[in-house]
């Protein structure tokens, strides 16, 4: 009988013990993807688009990543659409690598824009390329690719401006490739 005690014992000694311990995760920040922060303001990105530009397997040329809080059928339809948020980046490699790049000359981020009659306005421009001189200008990026397979893209992105704010975001999730006829 008393084996059967202690191990009674020692069962609710360790049942004890794990209910006493801490289930607070509060600490620990949640790691959010498919969206960007600028200025504490969080943008959900809905859709990838990867356009790789290299026509062989060895020659560099740009690959293109775009994202959209709206659908593929949304971006792809005919339809005018408004409150658009645009995130934009280019870089250089023969194919896309699970790797940092640090080389990202080309770039934009815009918030709130419209398609109407097929044509893009950017709305609230948070990070271009056009001007060196401007608060919106990158001083620096880098795009870390985490996974990249035939379906599925993973990735981190941060960007600082000119005038110092940060540009950072995440995108785990299915991309599209535009079909060039």
């Amino acid at each position: 009988m008393k084996p059967k005690l202690s191990r009674v014992l020692g069962l609710l000694f360790a049942i004890t013990l794990m209910a006493c311990t801490s289930d607070d995760t509060s600490s620990v920040p949640t790691e959010e993807t498919n969206q960007f922060t600028f200025n504490g303001v969080t943008y959900n990105l809905v859709t990838a688009v990867v356009n790789d530009e290299n026509t062989s397997t060895s020659d560099v040329s740009e690959i293109g990543i775009s994202f959209f809080n709206k659908t593929a059928s949304e971006i792809a339809g005919n339809s005018d659409l408004t409150n658009v948020n645009f995130v934009y980046f280019d870089f250089d490699d023969v194919t896309i690598q699970n790797t940092t790049y640090n080389q990202i000359d080309d770039y934009d981020v815009s918030i709130n824009g419209s398609v109407t009659n097929s044509e893009f306005n950017p709305g609230t421009v948070l990070l271009s390329d056009s001007n060196v001189a401007s608060d919106v200008y990158a001083q620096s990026g880098s795009v870390t690719i985490l996974n990249f397979t035939e379906f599925n893209i993973k990735l981190t992105f941060s960007f600082t401006r000119n005038d110092g704010q940060v540009i950072s975001g995440s995108y785990d999730g299915n991309y599209i490739v535009p079909v060039i006829d």
